[in-house]
């Protein structure tokens, strides 16, 4: 069994498809404009370099417990290479050693919908979502044992990795088409028939996965309190009734925006408005 202060303790290397593809995007990105310059060896030479002594001067800066200092860095690197669970990992490690509550949970989020299957991430995100205390026992109510199972499962693969898995299931069901259209009367026939059935089969399951990934990725907009005692009231201003006080952490969701205020909900079904600029969206 791991110790809290590992869940939380120590920042992740980059490693892996996430972080490197981040990296290989910024590189891509900055080699087409090199080239049109003539820079390219130079550049070639120098941005990987550059991009990892940034990032062990950051990992440096946490050991030596500089967690602001690090959380900067590391913000820095994600704005240069784009997202990546990895530096979400560590921008989370940073926060809630930086005694920031609030956007260490909306990294830790962020970092496990890129790498769903991350034991660290997964069991940081555990940790510190369990030190997140709602107003009263409603709001902390578990929610259904049978649609957390459903949602676990759904969401056990990354959105890419559902896109990525549809064009192998229909690399599947072209093969098995086209052997089916061509392969006679024969053995190679019959096999071609049941890799188009499983194909299509397999593609309106996994058609369906990507529907819900979509939808939650482009819709089901969530947020995170990331101020302490956050009151949210009755309507979009200063002056109307306060009806619900909310933790930093907690994690919300987002119905409505209306100058500068923002609509929320808890899983309880309890709703409220709050200022734009106490929230972070996931």
């Amino acid at each position: 069994m791991k110790s809290d202060f590992f869940f939380v303790g120590t920042p992740a290397a980059l490693r892996g498809k996430s972080g490197l593809r981040g990296r290989l995007k910024l590189w891509l990105l900055m080699l087409l404009s090199s080239l049109a310059f003539g820079l390219y060896p130079a550049f070639a030479a120098d941005l990987p370099t550059t991009l990892q002594k940034r990032f062990q001067q950051a990992n440096e800066g946490y050991s030596e417990g500089k967690f602001a200092e690090a959380l900067s860095q590391y913000r820095e690197l994600l704005r240069i290479a784009g997202p990546s669970a990895e530096l979400y990992y560590n921008v989370g490690c940073a926060a809630f050693k930086a005694g920031k509550l609030g956007p260490a949970v909306v990294n830790f989020h962020r970092a496990a919908r890129l790498a769903p299957r991350d034991e660290d991430i997964r069991a940081n995100l555990k940790f510190i979502s369990a030190l997140v205390r709602p107003e009263n026992e409603v709001e902390s109510q578990a929610a259904n044992p049978l649609f957390s199972l459903l949602t676990g499962w759904v969401f056990l693969l990354s959105s890419s990795e559902v896109a990525q898995l549809q064009l192998y299931i229909l690399l599947i069901f072209a093969v098995g088409a086209t052997g089916f259209a061509l392969g006679g009367a024969g053995l190679l026939r019959r096999i071609s028939l049941w890799l188009t059935v499983a194909g299509l089969v397999l593609l309106l399951v996994n058609s369906a996965l990507l529907g819900v990934h979509y939808y939650r990725d482009h819709y089901e907009r969530k947020a995170v309190v990331v101020t302490a005692n956050t009151e949210a009231r009755s309507g979009p201003g200063e002056d109307n009734t306060r009806v619900l006080v909310l933790p930093e952490g907690a994690v919300i969701r987002l119905r409505e925006q209306r100058t500068g205020w923002a609509l929320v909900s808890l899983p309880s079904g309890r709703s409220g408005w709050i200022k734009e600029s106490m929230l972070e969206e996931i």
